[in-house]
C-alpha cells in the first residue's frame, strides 16, 4: 500500500476529532485507524510566514518518509500499538488495515534539524513519548 494525501477538510476533521494526539516539542501528531494509508501535514500562521511555513511541511513531509511511518513495518508495528482492537473484529469483518496521518509543525520546528524532527516523530509513535 503507498501513502495518499488527505485532501479533504472532513478527513482532517475526523483525524482530529476521533483519532490519538501525541504531543511533541516540534510537531503534533494524530493518528486514526482507517482503510487506507494516507496523511497530511500542517503549519499554521503560528508557525511564521510562507516561507517558514513551507520550511516546517517540508521537514515534516521528510520525516514521514525517513521514519518509521516509511516503512510498512513500522506502519504495522503503529497500528498494533495504538489501535490493537481494530484488527480483532468478528472473523466476518476484519478491523480498517490502514492508518491515517496528521502532522502539524509547532514553531519550535524552525530551529530543528531534519534528524531532530525525524528522531522526534518516531520517538512519539514508538509509544514512550508524549
Amino acid at each position: 500500500m503507498s501513502w495518499r494525501s488527505l485532501t479533504r477538510q472532513r478527513e482532517f476533521k475526523e483525524v482530529y476529532e476521533r483519532g490519538i494526539k501525541k504531543v511533541g516539542r516540534f510537531l503534533v501528531v494524530y493518528l486514526f485507524a482507517a482503510d487506507d494509508l494516507a496523511y497530511g501535514v500542517v503549519a499554521s500562521r503560528k508557525v511564521g510566514k510562507a516561507v517558514r511555513r513551507n520550511r516546517a511541511k517540508r521537514l515534516l513531509r521528510e520525516a514521514r518518509r525517513l521514519g518509521i511511518l516509511g516503512s510498512p513495518e513500522g506502519v504495522a508495528g503503529i497500528r498494533a500499538r495504538f489501535f490493537p482492537d481494530s484488527g480483532k473484529g468478528p472473523a466476518a469483518e476484519p478491523g480498517p488495515a490502514g492508518l491515517w496521518v496528521v502532522l502539524v509543525a509547532r514553531q519550535a520546528i524552525l530551529e530543528a534539524s531534519s534528524r531532530d524532527v525525524t528522531a522526534e516523530l518516531d520517538r512519539l509513535l514508538d509509544g514512550s513519548g508524549g
